[in-house]
Parts: structure tokens; sequence; C-alpha cells
């Protein structure tokens, strides 16, 4: 199987053997359209990067049996009546909309956040479409529907137009208990319903790759494409994070944390407004996403003010000293979860002439790994019973360390960091009708347990 992830800077594509293992993968970057003021992406650029990077995989295609979709959530793609892109897409990370979200009614705005479990925020494809309406009302008028970026791949893969659940409840106007579109409060929100594209399971079959498609990819024709989902919950399929009780890291630039759940309603009311509910594909429940906005990118922060380079120390190396008064206050780009508080920022407390770079760098994997308790205390106790750990900082062994220390839990180090990709392909599984099981991906390459002194002196 082949898993297509495409995401905010690159499309990976990556095979999956038959037993769950990694044969290999590969990415290809793609720009985004410099846009003052807005983070938007060229469509039809993710398609030409699809296309470039199942070229450079060395699997012959014509053995693969499936493919499956993932994508950047919240993206916006506009089509026109024959499927073609209107215009750039609005990302997650475009900051426009907000005063069309706070110009809706406190009624509306209560009830969105209330159906969807999400603060009403412009990282909402929502706010996307509504700063759309309101400030392109040319192009938003020629509009047929909108689809993310994963469904528009599908849809040049198969000609079929259709989402999943996972990327639509970004949308904040999507019921996760029954799966659709909650078109009252589309309509409530000064939307047209037919503006949205039909819903199917992730795992079900979007349709089978065309002729066009084949001879474009070379894959064969007539196999079954995935309907896909969003990139959030592939990687929570790919790190083998369906089960609550495991707690999944990724360490980039930012800092998620998956917490799965059983169902759509064992999402606390008390949780709004400090997690996200997001339903999983493939019938396998809903997970909570905590999102930190600083995590590599403070460390890359550092790096440039101290000249480039940190000499951290090995896991083992690091002591924690809970009487150290230096405190890394890590919200550089405001603040994520549980806050949500994109007007905080960043602060050094306690610095002396003393401090070099690294106790710096140190004391900003202190801060992560204590939000990330506070993140696990408040889903329940055993939220982190078990912990997995993906990205760039999963190779930081001191970072590392630092997690397994202060959440008391040994931390796996995932053998692919791919995961969206991993779980793309699972979905192209399920549209086989041979689902595998959660514990044939997320496979280990190592685990850093804690240390019982140390994480003894941390919990004090």
């Amino acid at each position: 199987m082949i898993g297509i992830d495409v995401g905010s800077s690159s499309v990976k594509a990556l095979v999956l053997a038959g037993d769950g293992s990694v044969v290999e993968s590969v990415s290809t970057a793609h720009a985004l359209v410099p846009t003052p003021g807005a983070v938007e992406a060229d469509a039809q650029g993710w398609w030409e990067a699809t296309l470039a990077a199942l070229q450079q995989l060395r699997t012959p295609l014509r053995e693969i049996a499936a493919v499956g979709l993932s994508g950047n959530m919240s993206s916006v793609v506009l089509l026109d009546g024959d499927g073609e892109p209107l215009r750039p897409a609005p990302l997650l990370a475009d900051p426009r909309g907000a005063a069309e979200l706070a110009a809706l009614d406190p009624a509306l705005r209560a009830d969105l956040a209330a159906r969807s479990r999400h603060p009403v925020t412009t990282m909402s494809s929502l706010a996307a479409l509504l700063w759309l309406r309101d400030h392109d009302a040319a192009t938003f008028a020629r509009a047929r529907v909108w689809v993310h970026a994963k469904d528009f791949i599908g849809l040049r893969l198969t000609g079929a137009l259709v989402s999943d659940g996972s990327d639509a409840h970004n949308a904040l106007v999507h019921d996760a208990l029954s799966g659709d579109w909650d078109r009252e409060l589309i309509a409530r929100a000064g939307l047209d319903p037919a503006l949205f594209p039909p819903l199917a399971d992730g795992g079900a079959v979007r349709g089978m790759l065309t002729d066009a498609a084949a001879r474009a990819t070379g894959l064969p024709a007539g196999i079954p494409v995935a309907v896909g989902g969003g990139d959030m919950a592939t990687a929570a399929l790919g790190a083998g994070a369906v089960e609550p009780g495991t707690l999944a890291l990724s360490l980039g630039t930012s800092v998620t944390a998956i917490a799965p759940l059983a169902s759509p309603q064992a999402f606390h009311d008390d949780w709004i407004g400090k997690l996200t509910l997001h339903p999983l594909p493939g019938g396998r429940g809903a997970f909570a996403l905590a999102s930190l906005l600083t995590g590599g990118l403070a460390l890359n922060w550092l790096r440039t003010l101290v000249g480039g380079t940190l000499a951290l120390p090995d896991g083992d190396a690091v002591i924690p000293d809970p009487d150290d008064e230096l405190v890394f206050v890590p919200q550089l780009s405001g603040a994520g979860s549980p806050a949500f508080a994109p007007h905080l920022r960043g602060a050094l407390l306690g610095l002396t002439p003393h401090v070099r770079g690294e106790r710096i760098a140190l004391a900003l994997f202190e801060a992560i790994a204590f939000e990330l308790k506070t993140i696990a205390e408040l889903v329940g106790p055993d939220a982190a019973a078990r912990v997995v750990a993906t990205g760039g900082g999963a190779n930081i062994g001191a970072w590392v360390q630092t997690l397994a220390d202060v959440l008391g839990a040994p931390v796996e180090i995932l053998s692919s960091h791919d995961v969206s990709a991993v779980g793309a392909a699972l979905l192209a599984r399920d549209a086989l009708g041979d689902p595998l099981p959660a514990s044939a991906v997320g496979r280990v390459a190592g685990a850093v347990a804690p240390r019982p002194r140390h994480a003894a002196a941390w919990a004090a």
C-alpha cells in the first residue's frame, strides 16, 4: 500500500508492506504562495509534488494494491464546477478570519464550541470560509464546493468528491456523533450547506484510480483509493495510538499530544477550550489533541541566539535541579493547549552570568515536559500509561530523558517518524477490506525509561 501525506511544506509518499512494516518513504517539497498577511498554498502544487514523490519511489508502482491519503487539516480549497481550484488555499496557520468569527452571534459561537468541542479560532476551516466569503466575494460566488488538501489529491486520483469526519471536524460545523455536517449551524453562520462536500469514513473506498491518474502517476488503474484522514488522525493511526492510555507525542517545530478516547462522548465538557476533539477514521473512536505552539521552534531560536551550536548532554547526563531558578516560559508564538491564548509571549526568568545556552535548552525541555504532564493529568490518571514519541525532537536524548523523568513513564521512540503517511497507508489497507491491527504499526526503535531518583525529584 502507498500512503500519501500532503503536508504544509512537502508531500510524503510511503510504501507499507502487508505486515505493517515501512518499505520506504520519500518527500517532495512544495512552496507556499507568498501572500502578505496570509498563509496559503497552491493546490495544483500539491498535485505536482505528489507526482514527483511517487516517481522517487524505488518500489515498482505496478505492485501497489491500494492508496490512502492524509493531509494538512483546516486547508480550504475552493473548486469550480469542473473541480479546478479557484484560488490559493488558506491553511491552518492563516490568521485571517478573526473579525468574521468575532462578528458571529454569541449564541452561535457557543453552539459551535459545544458541538465541535473546539475553541472558535482562526485555526478552523470556518474562519477561512467566512473570510473568503467577505473579502473575495467574486471568487467565492463561483465556488461549487470546498475540500481539504487530501481530498483534492483524491479528486485527482479518482474523480470522486468526498471528505471524512477527521478533516471535517476542524470546520466547527461537523457532528462527531452522527458523522455528518451540522447543516443548521452552517446556515446560521451564513453559508450554504451545498458548498460542503459529502462525507464518508476515512477507511472507505473513495473510488478507483482512473486511467488518466494511472498515466500520470504510474500506479495501476482500478486500484482502490481510500477516503483518508486529516494528518493528526492518520498520525494517531500510524503511531499505533488508538487505545486509551497511550499518549502519542510529536516533537517538532511545535509539539502535539494525542490522547485516544473510546468514543467522542468520552471528551469531557471541561476540556473545551483546553483540548480539541477529533474523530478517528475506520471506526476507531476518537482522540483529544493538545497543541503546544512552541517546541523545536524555540530550540532553533536559541541556536541562532548562541551562534548555531548547542552541546546538549546525553540523556543520562541530564540531572534535574529543582532548586535551579532558571525558568523558560516557552510561549514564543502564543499559548496553545491548555490556555489557547495567542497573545501570550515567552520569557526567561532567573538568568545569571553563569547561564549557558545548553542550560537554557534544558529549561525549555523541562517547560515542555511539565506542560505535557499538565495535559496528561487533565485527560486522566492513566492517560500516559504508555508514551510514544516521533519527530526530530525524539532524536534528542536530553529532551526525551526529561520527558520520561517528568511524566514518570518510559518514552518509546518510534522507528518511523512519518506516522501520518503510515496512517494513510493503513487506511488503504482498510479500503482493501483487510484492516491491520494497531499493533502492526507504531514499531519501536528504542525506549528511554524514567530514572526513579530523578523522577522523584521532579515530582517533589
